[in-house]
C-alpha cells in the first residue's frame, strides 16, 4: 500500500494566512499589540507543523461486506483511518473520516445522501433494490488528525456486487401432473410401495405381511392388505423469457418490471421444489442467464441464485429466441413469461408436443395498461402539460397491448395449457395439484401455431 498524502486543511491554510496578514501589518503600521492578537494563531500554525503526520503511515482503507448478497439486503461500505488513535505520545486520539459515496440507480443509501463521517472509522449502507450485478461506483475518504490540521483524500473504486432475486415463501402445491422419476415424495397413479393408500384388496402370496389390515381381515375372516401406490420424484424444468422486458418508470414498486416478476417466479419455483427433493433444471429463452442442467438438492439453488445474480441488468443486446435441445417426456415444464412475443408463444406449444406437462406463469405486470383513470377525468391544464410529454398515452398504448395479447393467452388455456398469473409460489403450486389430480392433456389439433 502506497504511503498516504497529507495536506493541511483549509482552516490551517487560514490559521497560518491569519498569523501572516496580521504580523505583516503590525510590521507596517508599527503596532506591536497587532503581534499580541496574531500569537495564538503563530503557536496554532507551530503545533500544526510540529505534528504533521508521518509520511510512512498509510492512507485511509475502505472495506465491503459483502460480495453477494439477495435482493433487499444491505452492504457495509466501511472506511477506516490509516492509523487508530495516536501516532504520538501525548496526541489526542481519534481521526475524523469523511466517506462519500455516489448515488447509483436502484441502490438506496444510507444515510440517505451517501455521505457520513465518524471517528477513526464510519459506515455508508447500500442496498440494491433489485437483483442483477451493481457498480457501486467510487468511495471518497477523507481522513483528518485529531486537531483538523492535516488531511488525506483518497478515491477508492468498490467493484461489483452480485444481488440474487429474494425467492418468495414457498406456499401450497407439492403435487406434480406426471412424477417420471423412481423414489421421491410425490404419489403417483401407479402401484407401488409408497404411503398414500390406494386400495385394500385380497392378499396374496408375495404381499409383505407388515401391510395386512387387520381390521377388514377380522371382519371379513380372509387376509386383506393395503395397496398403496407409489411415490415419486420428477425433473422440473423452468424456462425463462428474458427477451423482452415491459416495465415503466411511472410504476414503482414490487414486480413493476416483467423481468423482475419473471426471475423472482423462477428463483421461487427452483427453491420450492429443490426443497421437495426433484431435480430441477433452468433454461433461457433470451440467453441472459446460462442453462442449469437438472440436478436435485439446495446446492442446486445456490448455484442458480449466483447466476442470477452476476447478470448485468444494462446488457440490452437484442438476442434470438433459444429453444429447448433436451426434454425427458413427462417432464413438468413451467414457463415463466410476459407473454409478448409470438415466439415464446409457439415454443410452449412445442413443448407440449414434445410430451412435457406444462404450465405458464404470467408475468406481465398487473397494473402495466389497467387505466384507473380516463382522458376525460383529467384536468384540461393537466391534459395540456401531457401532450408534450413522450409517456403521455403509455397506459392507453399498454392497454391495447393487452387488448392484443389477450386472443393469444386464450388460444394456449383453449389447448390446454394453464395459465395463471404470478401472485407467488402458492397459486402455482394449487395449480399444479389440480393439473395432478384432473391430469389434462392438450389437444394436439388444436395447438396454438
Amino acid at each position: 500500500m502506497s504511503p498516504a498524502v497529507h495536506r493541511p486543511t483549509p482552516s490551517f491554510v487560514r490559521a497560518v494566512l491569519l498569523a501572516a496578514g496580521t504580523a505583516l501589518l503590525a510590521l507596517v503600521t508599527g503596532r506591536p499589540e497587532l503581534v499580541v492578537l496574531a500569537a495564538p494563531f503563530v503557536v496554532w500554525c507551530v503545533v500544526g507543523v510540529l505534528g504533521r503526520p508521518r509520511a510512512t503511515e498509510p492512507p485511509p482503507s475502505v472495506t465491503v461486506s459483502a460480495r453477494a448478497l439477495a435482493a433487499g439486503e444491505a452492504v457495509a461500505v466501511t472506511a477506516r483511518a490509516g492509523r487508530d488513535g495516536a501516532s504520538r505520545s501525548g496526541e489526542a486520539a481519534g481521526a475524523v473520516v469523511d466517506l462519500s459515496l455516489a448515488p447509483a440507480a436502484d441502490v438506496e443509501l444510507d444515510p440517505m445522501w451517501g455521505a457520513t463521517c465518524g471517528v477513526d472509522a464510519t459506515t455508508v449502507k447500500a442496498r440494491p433494490r433489485r437483483w442483477g450485478r451493481f457498480d457501486l461506483g467510487e468511495a471518497i475518504v477523507v481522513a483528518s488528525d485529531p486537531r483538523g490540521l492535516w488531511q488525506t483524500e483518497v478515491r477508492v473504486p468498490l467493484g461489483v456486487v452480485d444481488v440474487a432475486p429474494t425467492a418468495t415463501v414457498p406456499g401450497r402445491g407439492d403435487a406434480i401432473p406426471h412424477p417420471i422419476g423412481v423414489a421421491g415424495i410425490h404419489h403417483s397413479r401407479r402401484a407401488g410401495d409408497g404411503s398414500a393408500l390406494a386400495d385394500i384388496r385380497v392378499y396374496v402370496p408375495g404381499d409383505r405381511l407388515t401391510r395386512i389390515n387387520w381390521r377388514v381381515t377380522a371382519r371379513t375372516g380372509s387376509p386383506h392388505t393395503n395397496a398403496t401406490t407409489a411415490d415419486r420424484d420428477t425433473d422440473v424444468l423452468i424456462v425463462l423469457d428474458t427477451l423482452t422486458d415491459a416495465t415503466s418508470a411511472q410504476m414503482p414498486g414490487e414486480f413493476a418490471s416483467s423481468l423482475d416478476a419473471t426471475v423472482v417466479a423462477a428463483a421461487s419455483l427452483a427453491e420450492h421444489y429443490l426443497r421437495l427433493g426433484d431435480r430441477v433444471a433452468v433454461h433461457d429463452l433470451g440467453g441472459l442467464v446460462a442453462d442449469l442442467p437438472p440436478r436435485a438438492g439446495i446446492r442446486q439453488f445456490a448455484v442458480l441464485a449466483a447466476r442470477f445474480g452476476g447478470v448485468r441488468r444494462d446488457d440490452r443486446v437484442q438476442r434470438a429466441l433459444r429453444p429447448v435441445r433436451r426434454l425427458r417426456p413427462g417432464t413438468f415444464a413451467v414457463v415463466c413469461s410476459p407473454l409478448l412475443d409470438e415466439q415464446v408463444r409457439g415454443e410452449i406449444s412445442a413443448l407440449v408436443r414434445r410430451g412435457a406437462a406444462v404450465l405458464v406463469v404470467d408475468t406481465l405486470p398487473a397494473r402495466l395498461g389497467r387505466i384507473e383513470r380516463g382522458t376525460l377525468d383529467r384536468p384540461r391544464a393537466l391534459q395540456a402539460a401531457l401532450g408534450t410529454s413522450g409517456t403521455a398515452l403509455w397506459e392507453e398504448a399498454w392497454a391495447l397491448r393487452r387488448l392484443q395479447r389477450a386472443p393469444e393467452v386464450a388460444r394456449l388455456r383453449d389447448a390446454g395449457i394453464p395459465v395463471v398469473p404470478w401472485r407467488g409460489v402458492g397459486g402455482v403450486g394449487a395449480l399444479a395439484a389440480a393439473l395432478a389430480a384432473q391430469r389434462p392433456t392438450a389437444r394436439s389439433g388444436r395447438m396454438p401455431g
